[in-house]
């Protein structure tokens, strides 16, 4: 099973976010994407968006990168300001990133039976990208940790007796992030939510359907797929069907320590009849490789992540040479 629960800032992935993509160079890392998602506002601006996922086994690892405010971001006025909010599945709040006017910094806090604000180290440098990292775990107490480039800056853990659950939605609240009136501008991009295992350090490349390659089984065109709009689909009216094609995008920073896996992510919703799970496969020297099929609902999109933490030729570990150039979907 993949540790994968949520990938990418696309408005495909995210809710809340139409019309906010930019391809404005600082507002994402062009190694791993073609754009962010772009802000621009006073200190009053409350501009929330969301992302939602199934509950992790583990605890919950966020990751992604943040250009804060660029200016007066280091000052915080608004008494309501906050960053980020986790639900769970009951939509209690179990735990927050809160920027608090009185310190200018960004403070981690556990939502249980009582609300604990943890001391910080970090306030928000204007206009420079960094990477943050949140671990949220749901037991006998909630914890949260809070991470920039790596360091723990702000930690809090309050009792759970209550019983609140794991946490399945992860609200940006995006609100108050700078000090003056004037209009401002911040960025959010890299979205990642893993299960279990820390975002710290790793970095997720982006690439999307290129070209057709060995097969197209299934009706609609490739262009479906590549143009960021769930409403244009492919379709398959038969288990077994598959669609392949090649890819193009970035190809990742120029040197890395490791692959530590490689992941298809696919939209997929059943219909009223025929097959109703999906499979991503990987095809290389001719050979296809296929992921387990999901089953998925007919009562909305969903996203299904296959997974190959090594090369499935050999079980290798993977490299920039051995990575496939052509991957599909298959219908199940």
């Amino acid at each position: 099973m993949s540790h994968i629960l949520h990938l990418g800032h696309q408005p495909t992935d995210v809710s809340g976010i139409t019309g906010m993509i930019s391809t404005v160079a600082a507002g994402f890392d062009p190694n791993l994407d073609v754009n962010g998602i772009r802000f621009s506002g006073s200190r009053t601006l409350v501009a929330p968006f969301s992302i939602a996922f199934p509950a992790p086994a583990g605890d919950l690892w966020l990751g992604f990168r943040y250009v804060p405010p660029n200016a007066d971001s280091e000052s915080i006025s608004e008494a309501g300001a906050n960053f980020l909010d986790v639900y769970d599945a009951s939509l209690s709040r179990i735990a927050q990133i809160q920027p608090v006017a009185s310190t200018d910094r960004y403070h981690a806090v556990a939502r249980g039976d009582t609300s604990v604000q943890g001391a910080s180290s970090y306030i928000a440098a204007n206009g420079q990208p960094q990477w943050i990292d949140v671990r949220v775990a749901v037991g006998a107490s909630i914890t949260i940790d809070f991470h920039v480039d790596g360091v723990l800056q702000s930690t809090a853990t309050a009792a759970n007796t209550a019983g609140k659950g794991k946490p399945v939605q992860i609200v940006f609240a995006n609100t108050g992030l700078h000090g003056t009136s004037a209009s401002r501008t911040w960025y959010y991009a890299h979205l990642a939510v893993l299960d279990g295992v820390s975002t710290i350090g790793r970095r997720f490349v982006r690439r999307t359907p290129h070209v057709l390659a060995s097969y197209s089984q299934m009706a609609g065109s490739l262009d479906a797929l590549k143009d960021g709009d769930i409403s244009t689909r492919v379709s398959s009216d038969a288990a077994g069907q598959r669609l392949s094609f090649s890819l193009t995008g970035p190809t990742g920073p120029t040197s890395v320590s490791a692959i530590a896996g490689l992941h298809v992510k696919q939209v997929a919703q059943a219909g009223t009849d025929g097959p109703d799970a999906t499979a991503g496969f990987l095809r290389i020297g001719g050979v296809d490789h296929d992921a387990t099929p999901v089953t998925v609902p007919s009562l909305a999109p969903t996203a299904v992540y296959s997974t190959w933490e090594l090369n499935p030729v050999d079980d290798s570990v993977w490299t920039s040479a051995t990575l496939p150039t052509e991957v599909g979907i298959l219908s199940a």
